[in-house]
């Protein structure tokens, strides 16, 4: 074989291939279109800071029936006074008009010692030296190290105290958390943090409205008992209650 036929040969070989790659189905034409409107899709979403989650994709069939973004993929508790105003309607060619973020102040909720209708802590007072109140109001109790709250007397006793905040819609509700001697001072801060908070939340699911509801930590700095033996440990392990009613 010369010389010139090898070139004819090979000129007719990528004039195959050529025909070949342009002879394309309407099916693959339409999928490639649905494939780039989806990466737009999608990165327009991004730019407005809407992210789904990552998953693996094993074959073609999963790429194709990726399940698209839904308006509840995006969660926005912590900004919810942040609104965006889009611009007006005008000619921007190819640029991409940005939304500009306008802030509208939050109504400030009142925390203890903020105004007279509700004084600091020192104002609560201890149900305890009430004899009607300190049938209603008594010590739930924790298992050592934990900030779970267990067992049919603690439950009945947060029901009993659910039932009166209830009934008694001035009154406010201080939660003391507190731990016995054992670790260190930080660690028990947290400990009896968690322990005041779960007695908190539970009263929520009782029906109390979470703004009357409030939290301390006193950690191992206020024990109930001062012995250094598991008896005197398990009363120190406790959350107990201040109230305040606004209307006295």
């Amino acid at each position: 074989m010369n010389k010139k036929s090898l070139v004819i040969i090979m000129q007719f070989n990528f004039f195959l291939l050529a025909l070949t790659g342009c002879c394309r189905s309407s099916e693959d034409v339409w999928d490639d279109t649905k494939t780039a409107g989806r990466h737009m899709g999608r990165g327009v979403r991004t730019l407005a800071g809407k992210h789904g989650d990552s998953r693996q994709v094993r074959c073609r069939e999963d790429f194709m029936n990726c399940r698209e973004y839904e308006e509840d993929d995006f969660y926005t508790s912590a900004y919810s006074g942040l609104e965006f105003e889009a611009f007006p309607d005008q000619d921007y060619g190819r640029d991409v008009a940005l939304a500009e973020p306008r802030y509208h102040p939050q109504k400030q909720r009142i925390e203890p010692g903020m105004s007279k209708q509700l004084p600091g802590i020192e104002d609560f007072t201890d149900p305890r030296y009430d004899v009607e109140l300190r049938t209603v109001f008594q010590t739930v109790y924790f298992p050592y190290n934990s900030g779970l709250i267990k067992g049919k007397v603690n439950m009945d006793r947060l029901r009993t105290i659910a039932a009166y905040m209830q009934k008694h819609p001035d009154t406010y509700l201080f939660v003391e958390g507190h731990c016995d001697e054992r670790g260190a001072e930080a660690y028990n801060l947290a400990l009896g943090a968690k322990r005041s908070n779960s007695v908190r939340e539970l009263l929520i699911k009782e029906g109390v409205r979470p703004e009357r509801i409030f939290t301390v930590s006193y950690g191992k700095e206020r024990p109930a008992d001062s012995g250094h033996n598991e008896e005197s440990w398990s009363k120190n392990r406790r959350a107990e209650f201040k109230i305040f009613n606004s209307d006295s």
